[in-house]
């Protein structure tokens, strides 16, 4: 099968990627390798150069993209925009896309289409992430504006299927009744590339959490939490908070991490949370029934939050205190990825979707 992959989310394609191509799969990615993260594509929308020159560089790659983006059996789509907005840029390169190539999915993933962005502001159990979203985009959500839905329409009734990869992404979409909505299928990763260590404490327990929308990932929450351990037990713990660098030097952080604190305002867990359980990390964060039920599990090794400090200190407390279990929590993150996450599972069931859709 040849499948086109467009556009990039936290190296969600990345690793689709690599499960397709080891089922023997022909996959090219089309992306602007996700902003400051600069994760690898195979056609590079980006620019290495600055000022004027960078506007060009990408406007002569935009130009150029229709020729490169023909004859595949499979498109997907990471976002409904994946491409600028402005002067209908992006619609009029995805209808292109569309009659060009045989079928074409959207993967939900963010809150960039009407239905999930309806649902995350009148029905998601934790209002303040949507209210985050909004402060971070200055009040604004597009895919909510009188455009963004009939674009968005546009592009749901035209498309082969909706692939949700989590319960937060699917939950809007079976709130509007959409009947091209297809089973979720969890983040895909690579975990032959991800070297798992038994998670020994050496001298002191090694607490991280990853800046990045500060607002949306609960960080002032997390930081008090965190501020207020390290007064406590100043000799016991180590207190890492590093955000927007590339995804390798980020991997090396959490490389050496015992404790990775993911994000408050979430039921379920990104590629982060996941990269860090592949690693076999403590991962407190997401995790909630409604995640599992979403994967028809039953338990994870995920340590679930409620969005106050007092009990983010609380099950953080509890892990120093208990440090001896963090090994073999870590054994049983490593083993969850494995069953739930694994590239080659996870890229099987897309093309299962992708040949039934």
């Amino acid at each position: 099968m040849k499948i086109l992959l467009v556009g990039e989310f936290s190296a969600l394609h990345k690793n689709i990627k690599e499960g397709l191509v080891s089922l023997g799969h022909d996959v090219t990615i089309v992306s602007t390798g996700d902003g400051w993260k600069k994760i690898e594509s195979d056609i590079n929308l980006g620019s290495n150069k600055r000022g004027l020159l960078a506007i060009a560089d990408k406007i002569w790659k935009l130009l150029i993209l229709p020729k490169k983006l023909k004859g595949y059996d499979v498109v997907q789509l990471v976002s409904p925009v994946v491409f600028p907005i402005k002067f209908g840029i992006n619609k009029a390169l995805i209808k292109l896309i569309m009659k060009n190539n045989t079928k074409t999915f959207l993967v939900t993933a963010g809150c960039n289409d009407f239905a999930t962005a309806d649902f995350f502001e009148n029905s998601y159990k934790y209002p303040q992430f949507y209210k985050e979203i909004k402060n971070s985009l200055n009040g604004f959500i597009w895919c909510q504006s009188k455009a963004g839905r009939n674009y968005n329409q546009w592009l749901l009734k035209n498309v082969n299927g909706v692939i949700p990869i989590m319960y937060e992404y699917a939950q809007g979409f079976r709130d509007i009744g959409y009947e091209k909505l297809l089973p979720t299928i969890p983040i895909a990763m690579n975990v032959d590339e991800i070297e798992y260590r038994d998670n020994v404490v050496v001298d002191k327990v090694i607490f991280f959490h990853g800046l990045n929308r500060e607002g949306v990932k609960g960080t002032p929450l997390i930081v008090e939490a965190l501020n207020n351990l390290k007064k406590k037990y100043p000799k016991e713990i180590e207190v890492i908070i590093e955000g927007q660098i590339p995804l390798n030097e980020y991997l090396k952080i959490l490389a050496k991490s015992n404790v990775v604190i993911d994000q408050v305002y979430s039921c379920s867990n990104g590629v982060n949370a996941i990269y860090s359980l592949a690693m076999g990390k403590v991962v407190v964060g997401g995790g909630e029934v409604e995640s599992l039920h979403e994967f028809n599990i039953e338990s994870s090794p995920l340590i679930t939050i409620q969005d106050n400090v007092l009990d983010i200190e609380s099950q953080l407390e509890n892990i120093i205190q208990n440090k001896t279990e963090i090994i073999n929590i870590g054994k049983k993150s490593r083993d969850y990825v494995e069953r739930l996450h694994d590239y080659k599972n996870v890229a099987k069931q897309y093309v299962d979707i992708w040949s039934e859709g």
